[in-house]
């Protein structure tokens, strides 16, 4: 089945046997870089003018790649960024998440290499079906590592609160503590705290015979 079919955490954990914990996933990067003033006021300015609220594609373009973009050109060197890119391990677990990190390609940095380290998905207050499919896509992503002891990491949004999970092994942890678009400081440091561990395991990837 597609990541879409799955409608909420409980379809995954219990078709593929995890374990579902919440606690925290992520240590706020407190020393995170700060946003510039003028993004700051493009994104204020986008959040007073433009209906972010009435669909998903609406409030990718208006917030999250936004937002993910500014993070990620830190670290753009080590990850690359895809947005509605195919990720597929098998019939299974198959789809076009709304963005996903992984290593930059040796072929060039906008091919998708392995590892995957990041998922993110969107979807509008329904965080539910957005966990369901954003964890099925985590899982084809660990799969597709072929290294269950590497971290793969979650986020799923509406563009006004922002919820972070990690998969490691068998176990999936959603952290409890949502993260709101207003406070944009502390959201500045979840996602610079994600960015920073998932160029860590890029930095550290060492790639099989199999897959130079």
């Amino acid at each position: 089945m597609a990541f879409t079919d799955y409608k909420c955490v409980d379809d995954v954990v219990k078709k593929h046997k995890l374990r579902f914990v919440q606690a925290p996933a992520i240590i706020p990067a407190t020393d995170a870089p700060q946003f510039s003033d003028y993004f700051r006021s493009e994104l204020e300015f986008s959040l007073r003018r433009l209906p972010i609220g009435r669909s998903e594609v609406g409030a990718g373009e208006i917030v999250l790649f936004p937002l993910l973009r500014e993070v990620w050109k830190t670290y753009a060197d080590n990850l690359s960024l895809f947005t509605h890119e195919l990720l597929e391990f098998d019939d299974d677990l198959t789809g076009r998440p709304d963005y996903f990190v992984c290593r930059p390609s040796e072929y060039g940095p906008t091919i998708p290499e392995v590892p995957y380290l990041l998922v993110i998905e969107a979807k509008l207050d329904d965080f539910e079906k957005a966990w369901g499919q954003c964890l099925a896509a985590m899982l084809a992503a660990q799969k597709l590592n072929a290294t269950p002891d590497q971290p793969v990491y979650g986020i799923a949004t509406n563009s006004k609160t922002w919820e972070f999970g990690v998969l490691l092994g068998r176990e999936f942890t959603c952290d409890p503590t949502p993260i709101a678009l207003h406070t944009l400081d502390s959201l500045r440091q979840a996602l610079h705290a994600v960015f920073r561990v998932c160029r860590d395991m890029s930095l550290a990837h060492v790639p099989s015979p199999a897959n130079p």
